[in-house]
């Protein structure tokens, strides 16, 4: 245990002294006595109306709950891709696994904030040692939170690669272009965290920035995070539209399209979830340490919506596909499967290819599933003729789908 003195008090050691006054410089106080103590609002009550309270215990298990939720969608979605033959690995599964482990490392930040720099204890109630902690971790929860849902959000563009990109060449440099600019944020991100301060260390240790002869000069915090949310909020619509626009061209069943809608609907939760994360910022203004609860809360949030939407069309697919091959296996018919697979890949429009040259790759790739050896027993008599009919329509509309499934 580091002894130090609570925020309010004067410091107890050589560290203290220079923690308050390294933030008295940060803060342009610097013409305060550092050995009467630091003073942030609200100050201590008096011994009679003081109660200790922390919301630590209640972050600690949202954040524990939150890790357990993204860790087992991800996992279900790479199980699914390596069970299922029709569901291949793609570059979108391959971005995932750096989104997993930045987004899983933003809720673990929380619980060594609790632990170590007072989160969730009122400011007169933490020490200035976990004052000095709390520079180092909030600054690397920032940055891991924007740079690992600029991960998710390069697979979800992967995915949109997969399904619209291969078919039209505008749709290949849309993706691409959204793909450098999400690029372009991560390296912007991760640079003005590291480059907020003249010098650099103004920003993260705030015990050596009380060693300096003057302030250092720094971007205010809001002028950094505001545009970054701004971004992130606008990127989340615009991933959104995608898929939207996507489906309501292409020429597919409506009980399809509406199951489809359904589940990229989600996404605009974390639209939501995004907005009401920078109105909680927004409204931290005093006693920080204690009130952050609700920014942690809906940060936590929005980054386990995005994590999750990003493998809702892997987990959606393989749930109906089995849902179906198993109300089909019941079925008395014994070529459902091979006449499911023939109307699905012809479609019920004599073009393969609607007005804005998207493919209907994805009518294959959402719905197609392999007939059950029941099926294929009883249809042993027409599966050749059946075979090569399948093969030529799916050749002729989808060139490639035979290689490239969700």
């Amino acid at each position: 245990m580091v002894n130090s003195a609570l925020i309010g008090q004067p410091p107890l050691s050589d560290s203290d002294y220079w923690i308050v006054k390294g933030n008295q410089l940060l803060s342009g106080k610097s013409n305060l006595d550092p050995s009467k103590g630091l003073k942030i609002p609200p100050l201590r009550p008096p011994p009679d109306q003081y109660r200790f309270e922390t919301r630590g215990p209640v972050i600690t298990a949202v954040s524990a709950v939150i890790f357990v939720i993204m860790v087992s969608v991800t996992m279900a979605r790479f199980m699914l891709r390596k069970l299922m033959k029709e569901l291949k690995f793609g570059l979108d599964d391959w971005l995932m696994v750096p989104a997993l482990i930045l987004a899983s490392l933003w809720p673990i930040l929380q619980i060594c904030a609790v632990k170590y720099s007072g989160t969730g204890k009122h400011v007169y109630d933490v020490t200035y040692h976990e004052l000095y902690m709390s520079k180092w971790i909030g600054n690397f929860a920032k940055v891991t939170f924007f740079v690992a849902l600029a991960f998710v959000k390069l697979s979800i563009t992967a995915f949109n690669m997969r399904l619209t990109g291969l078919s039209s060449r505008k749709w290949m440099y849309a993706h691409w272009s959204f793909f450098g600019i999400l690029v372009v944020f991560i390296l912007c991100t991760i640079f003005l965290a590291t480059f907020q301060c003249d010098p650099p260390m103004g920003a993260w240790n705030v015990m050596a920035t009380g060693h300096l002869e003057k302030a250092p000069t720094c971007i205010p915090d809001n002028d950094i995070s505001f545009p970054l949310s701004v971004i992130h909020i606008l990127l989340d619509f615009c991933l959104l539209a995608v898929p939207i626009l996507v489906l309501w061209k292409v020429q597919l069943a409506w009980s399809t399209k509406i199951r489809l809608y359904i589940l990229f609907a989600a996404g605009a939760l974390t639209c939501f979830a995004a907005v009401m994360r920078r109105v909680s910022q927004a409204r931290l203004k005093s006693d920080p340490t204690y009130n952050v609860s609700t920014l942690i809360y809906w940060t936590e949030v929005d980054i386990m919506l995005t994590v999750i939407v990003a493998s809702l069309p892997v987990l959606g697919t393989a749930l109906w596909s089995r849902a179906m091959n198993s109300r089909k296996s019941k079925s008395s018919n014994p070529s459902s499967g091979f006449s499911n697979f023939k109307s699905k890949s012809r479609g019920d429009a004599p073009s393969s290819q609607s007005r804005e040259g998207i493919m209907r790759q994805d009518e294959v790739e959402l719905e197609y599933h392999d007939p059950s050896p029941l099926d294929l027993e009883a249809s042993s008599g027409r599966s050749e003729n059946i075979s090569r009919e399948a093969y030529h329509v799916e050749r002729q509309t989808m060139p490639w789908a035979s290689a490239q499934r969700l």
